[in-house]
């Protein structure tokens, strides 16, 4: 049996992950893509991302999951997965992959497929100011350039928002995207490909009066259809982006002019929504299997 580390983080939003301890997030999507794993001879195993000796624990590949902690040590989960590869073990995504999804100014390499967006070293009252004239937007959402799970993650109304607005958002690197009204109505779309074979789609909603389609229990969460254009505009994103990909969750928004835009392209440690989309656990492992021959 094939045996796969399944790398996880020691901590989730301040919460500390003990060892073989996931996320509750991710319980359910464990639990398939094991039960998957047993159908294919796969054995995966929770380990932390940061164990030293991780190349020596004989295991034929790592897949790094839910390392939902790395936002905050990005250097040194870079680091430590360059160190596990030169020492032997295969890890998917790779480290190239990483250190290019990690930084999210990837989006200036997809062209007309990405959302608009004004790139700032430092966010200031002037910096902002000019952002929303260089977009031409009544209303703006700024966030890290490294960063997930929306935080950081603030939204301005043009005229309504002062100096004091800023605490809250990022405090170096920063994006500004115009906010688009569709959020709260189309909400976004999450597309997934699983070795280069299209797994599943997530159309994710907010509730009514919020904005933000990524919170748990503030968001609904569907298995749906991507529509055409969705589809079109990853399908670009894809051929943009590595080819290598073991797994890529790509994720796109209603764009004012009814054309859709990629938001976010997720090749690091993507939520796979596999609550939602079961089917699609057979689809990851089977691209697991095919990149181990087995």
């Amino acid at each position: 049996m094939a045996k796969i580390a399944y790398l996880n983080g020691r901590s989730y939003r301040g919460q500390k992950m003990g060892p073989g301890q996931l996320p509750e997030a991710e319980l359910v999507s464990h639990e398939l893509i094991v039960a998957e794993g047993k159908k294919r001879g796969i054995d995966f195993v929770i380990e932390y991302w940061d164990e030293p000796d991780l190349p020596r624990r004989g295991y034929d590949a790592a897949i790094i999951r839910t390392c939902w902690d790395y936002t905050g040590r990005a250097d040194e989960f870079v680091a430590a997965i360059e160190a596990h590869e030169r020492a032997g073990l295969r890890v998917f995504n790779s480290s190239a992959v990483v250190r290019w999804n990690a930084r999210k100014t990837y989006l200036r390499e997809l062209g007309a497929a990405a959302i608009e967006t004004v790139w700032l070293d430092r966010v200031d009252g002037r910096a902002v100011a000019q952002a929303f004239d260089a977009l031409d937007a009544a209303e703006i959402v700024i966030k890290p350039q490294i960063g997930a799970g929306s935080v950081r993650t603030i939204r301005l109304k043009r005229n309504a928002w002062s100096e004091a607005d800023l605490i809250d958002g990022p405090q170096s690197d920063a994006m500004v995207q115009p906010y688009l009204q569709s959020i709260e109505t189309e909400g976004e779309r999450s597309l997934f490909w699983f070795g280069g074979v299209f797994s599943h789609a997530i159309r994710k909603v907010p509730n009514k009066g919020d904005w933000l389609a990524n919170i748990p229990g503030r968001t609904a969460f569907l298995a749906e259809a991507a529509p055409a254009g969705a589809m079109d505009a990853a399908e670009s994103a894809r051929a943009h982006a590595p080819k290598d990909l073991l797994y890529v969750r790509i994720d796109l928004v209603l764009g004012d002019d009814g054309k859709w835009r990629v938001i976010e392209i997720e090749a690091i440690e993507p939520y796979l929504f596999l609550d939602f989309a079961p089917e699609g656990a057979g689809v990851f492992v089977d691209a697991i299997a095919r990149v181990l021959s087995l």
